[in-house]
């Protein structure tokens, strides 16, 4: 709300109209650099997850018994890793 509330605040000199686009487009610069900040590329870091999951579960496949107890730790990890970027 400090961003919106900032951005909005400066003046900016000219017919309504022209002050309303002027503020718009400076408040769509700032709203962009925030979330390219706060999250970065989201997608990617999705298909990262993705991959780690997906090695857990096929590592799962040919596993000693005695390393399943880790590997199915780690693979509910990367399952809650997953979700938590939805969220």
């Amino acid at each position: 709300m400090k961003l919106i509330h900032d951005s909005w605040a400066n003046k900016v000199v000219g017919c309504p109209m022209f002050i309303l686009k002027h503020k718009l487009k400076r408040l769509k610069i700032k709203l962009q650099d925030w979330n390219k900040n706060s999250f970065g590329n989201v997608h990617n870091a999705i298909f990262l997850k993705q991959r780690l999951l997906l090695s857990i579960q096929q590592t799962l496949e040919t596993a000693h018994l005695s390393d399943i107890d880790g590997l199915l730790c780690q693979e509910k990890i990367a399952k809650e890793a997953s979700l938590l970027i939805f969220v």
